[in-house]
């Protein structure tokens, strides 16, 4: 028996039960606001009403202004009670998520601990238990909301009809559209805001409990994710010493690479070699290193298919590629620009995916590899050289967005990413092996192999 772990979930229990019945608490209290608010139409008719007949005076539209007055206020007490409406089951399913937890909680400690449990215990264990959306308890209180907020709809624009022709021709010179507002518009009327209540409550009930807790949205990195481009920079880097030394033999040992050297990135790192800025340059500012990359592997383009369409994840794909650069490189600036002439290495990018046969729902070429997610653009970065595109990198949109899953290779990034992440896949590279990246990664990265094994795991952990 893990002892901590156990103390924890008793304080968990005692401070999400207390959160539970708190929560029960503010939905009594905001429902009796709710009915001073619905009453105050009331106080309007006996304000502006008489002995004989005052409702009659309303409906057909014996005092123009007043009517308008009555109708919009009846129209505005609609409008405020469906958006209370909505707050109150937001409230309701936040009592029931603090519900399921305790259940949870429940079960953690009923589960193979207690003999006999039926003897001692009354309430749930199933953490799917109560549901979100249920019409019979719950449900009533939505109906009976809905239907006072879509009496006073109807009747709110029933009450402005009647003055339709007087009001908004003579006083505002806009054209009636409906000027037969009769009984079979005022029930269109009332079903239209009555369904918007059941509709809501049944949407965002869903959303709590397919969404809200389960994203599925999946976040994968390019280079060393879904290509070999470790081979091919050493491809280029050779063929670019080769033009520079004129022979492969007289290519110096330490200007020379192999894929497996790269235990670095950036590969001027590499302390065994003698890789310079300007080097890494010539390769990434030439357009073919990015069009003529490889495949990590052969079955990489199915098993996404097979996450995006049989599992039903959302496929963002990210790639820090700011090329081309000028700041190093032994190429003169003209000769880089010619090379990419009428090229973009988003549109390279696309064609590269397309492919490849790997399918994607957003694709994100970033210009910044900074982690921007605790900050946000201003019109006043402008003045500093800032753009917009310098912030909308992998940190800030899995800050923004429920990233349940992301694929990387650089273990860095894993590290800032698993925060916003609930799980980070570290594929397997020379670079980030424990060897070459000895520092503890967080508990939810999770280094793999391949893609064979992140698919297994990602049917492991749902």
């Amino acid at each position: 028996m893990n002892k901590g772990l156990d103390e924890f979930q008793i304080e968990e229990y005692k401070n999400i039960s207390n959160a539970h019945f708190e929560t029960n608490k503010q939905i009594g209290i905001f429902f009796r606001y709710f009915l001073l608010i619905a009453s105050a139409p009331a106080l309007i008719f006996v304000w502006f009403g008489n002995k004989n007949g005052f409702l009659d005076e309303f409906l057909n539209g014996d005092d123009t202004i007043k009517n308008v007055f009555v109708g919009s206020f009846l129209i505005f007490i609609a409008i405020i009670g469906m958006l209370s409406s909505f707050y109150l089951i937001s409230l309701r399913l936040d009592s029931i998520l603090y519900a399921r937890t305790i259940n949870g909680i429940r079960k953690y400690f009923f589960l193979n601990k207690i003999d006999y449990e039926d003897q001692y215990r009354v309430l749930p264990k199933q953490t799917n238990q109560p549901k979100y959306n249920d019409f019979h308890t719950f449900g009533i209180l939505v109906y009976a909301v809905a239907l006072i907020n879509s009496i006073y709809f109807a009747l709110g624009t029933r009450i402005i009809a009647s003055v339709g022709d007087d009001f908004f021709v003579n006083y505002l010179g806009i054209k009636v559209i409906i000027k037969d507002y009769n009984i079979w518009y005022i029930f269109l009327s009332f079903l239209v805001l009555f369904f918007s209540h059941v509709w809501y409550y049944n949407f965002i009930s869903n959303y709590r409990k397919i969404q809200y807790m389960k994203s599925r949205i999946i976040g994968i990195d390019i280079d060393g994710v879904l290509n070999r481009h470790r081979e091919m920079f050493c491809l280029l880097h050779m063929k670019n010493m080769k033009n520079q030394f004129g022979d492969i033999e007289k290519i110096p040992d330490k200007k020379k690479l192999e894929p497996e050297e790269i235990i670095k990135i950036p590969v001027s790192q590499i302390k065994e070699k003698n890789i310079s800025n300007d080097d890494e340059f010539d390769v990434f500012n030439d357009p073919e290193y990015w069009g003529k990359q490889l495949l990590i592997s052969s079955d990489v383009g199915k098993v996404i298919k097979e996450l995006k369409n049989t599992f039903g994840y959302k496929i963002n794909i990210h790639s820090y590629r700011p090329w081309p650069q000028y700041t190093y490189g032994s190429s003169k600036r003209e000769l880089v620009d010619r090379a990419w002439e009428g090229k973009s290495l988003a549109k390279i990018t696309k064609e590269w995916l397309k492919k490849a046969e790997i399918p994607y729902n957003n694709i994100y070429i970033e210009k910044s590899s900074i982690d921007t997610s605790k900050r946000s653009f201003s019109i006043f970065g402008l003045l500093f050289g800032i753009s917009k595109s310098q912030f909308k990198n992998r940190f800030y949109y899995t800050n923004k967005k429920p990233y349940r899953y992301f694929v990387e290779d650089t273990p860095e990034n894993a590290i800032k990413l698993c925060s916003n992440c609930e799980f980070v896949f570290l594929i397997d590279q020379p670079y980030n092996t424990k060897d070459n990246f000895p520092q503890e990664l967080p508990g939810n990265v999770i280094r793999v192999m391949n893609w064979g094994e992140i698919k297994n795991k990602i049917k492991e952990l749902g």
